[in-house]
């Protein structure tokens, strides 16, 4: 290789090393609108919609959203069921076919609310789902689901702790996990 040859290598490697931070830079002083079904965060509802062959998609909503404005922003062809707010962690499956489809609103599964880092009711959840939650075991979510059983239902989560083993500061570290929704 010439001089000239490894010159030009080493400037074109500088300029390509520069391109992220001048990026960075340049998008850092721009100011983005996102559409209203893209962005997450604690402001927004996440809710699940479950088409007909299964397909399914994750959204997040702003709060007030009702289920024919998600149904009409989400092209969805279908005649809600009643129309009501989106609240976090529902779950609109559609139900039949063509124009005569219709909704039915469920919860989203454990798992899914967990990844989305939305609590799980205490009074709805399985064994299995309860053991999802860090710091709760299989036997701890055994003696749970017998308290409940017991109960009936947990009037709220303070309850837990007369269940063995959870106090207060075991308590803290599940409230981000868990609720009891009336």
């Amino acid at each position: 290789m010439t001089g000239h040859q490894i010159r030009g290598i080493i400037s074109l490697s500088l300029f390509l090393a520069l391109i992220p931070f001048i990026s960075f830079f340049l998008s850092s002083n721009t100011s983005i609108s996102y559409p209203i079904l893209s962005t997450a965060g604690p402001a927004f509802r996440a809710v699940e919609l479950v088409r007909e062959k299964g397909e399914t998609g994750v959204f997040f909503v702003e709060p007030g959203t009702s289920i024919s404005q998600f149904l009409e922003i989400t092209k969805e062809d279908i005649l809600p069921a009643g129309d009501r707010e989106i609240t976090g962690g529902m779950k609109i499956r559609k139900v039949g076919q063509g124009g005569r489809a219709m909704i039915r609103i469920e919860k989203m599964d454990a798992a899914a609310r967990l990844a989305l880092g939305l609590p799980m009711d205490i009074n709805t959840a399985g064994r299995d789902d309860l053991v999802l939650v860090p710091g709760i075991g299989e036997k701890t979510a055994d003696i749970i689901v017998a308290a409940r059983a017991k109960k009936n239902r947990f009037g709220s989560l303070e309850e837990l702790k007369e269940i063995r083993g959870i106090k207060e500061k075991k308590l803290e570290k599940l409230r981000p996990y868990l609720c009891v929704e009336p």
